[in-house]
Parts: structure tokens; sequence; C-alpha cells
């Protein structure tokens, strides 16, 4: 049931994700957003960061985990490759990613994200488990 799919949109793309749980919900929607970078699968857990960010909601919460990694890319040149959700409430994510800096013969970055942005997001729980959905600027 865990799974992650992306959505199109004008000048946007979009990633909507299900789970089970929530922190495997965040863990897909990362995913997902790494899909949008980058569609190579050869990223290796060389390199292991903590990532903690907090927001007022859960929306903001996913946005601002989502821009962490998008940040990661643009600062140090990161890419995921796994990703564990070591606490994830309300407001507060902490994680461990693990991956290594892009290699330009093995990894070909396919779109640049400028954003995440707050347009059509949600985070929803339901009897089957939880759903997202998020946008991003290109």
């Amino acid at each position: 049931m865990n799974t992650y799919r992306l959505l199109e949109h004008t000048a946007d793309m979009g990633v909507e994700a299900r789970a089970e749980t929530l922190p495997e919900l965040f863990r897909q929607m990362a995913l997902g957003l790494r899909q949008i970078m980058t569609e190579c699968a050869d990223i290796r857990p060389q390199l292991s960061l903590l990532v903690e960010v907090s927001g007022e909601d859960r929306e903001e919460l996913l946005v601002n985990w989502l821009g962490e990694l998008v940040y990661l890319l643009e600062s140090r040149s990161f890419l995921p490759a796994t990703i564990e959700i070591d606490e994830l409430g309300d407001t507060l994510l902490r994680a461990r990613v693990r991956g290594e800096r892009v290699d330009p013969e093995r990894h070909h970055l396919e779109r640049e994200i400028k954003a995440v942005t707050y347009h059509q997001i949600r985070v929803e729980s339901g009897a089957d488990g939880w759903s997202a959905q998020v946008y991003v600027d290109l």
C-alpha cells in the first residue's frame, strides 16, 4: 500500500502518496520528490545527515521537510538514497537521510525545483491509512 505517484500541473509537478503510517507517508513523499529531481536509481548511501524540521501543522511540516531536501541538493549537491524517519509528530520531524553528492557521470538531474508550494496541499488520515499531495514550482 505504500506508494507515490507524480502529478503534472502547468509549470509545476506534484507528488501524491499513500501509506499505512504517517512516517511512511512522509518517506514516500520524499521519494516522490527525489524522482522529480532525478530518475537515477543508483544513489549510494555513503553520507548520513540528520535532518530536523518543524512546522505549525502537518501541511507546513511536509512543505518544510521537502523544502529541506531541495535545499540539501542545492547547497550540498546531496541526493538522498535512503530515508529513515526517527520521530514525527504534528509539528516536528527528525530523520536520518543517507545518500551521496551528485556525480555528474552517474546522476542526471532531470528538473530544478524552485520551491515546494502550498498549492492544493493536503495531508489526511482515513480508514485505510494516510494520504498526501503537494506541488513543487519548477
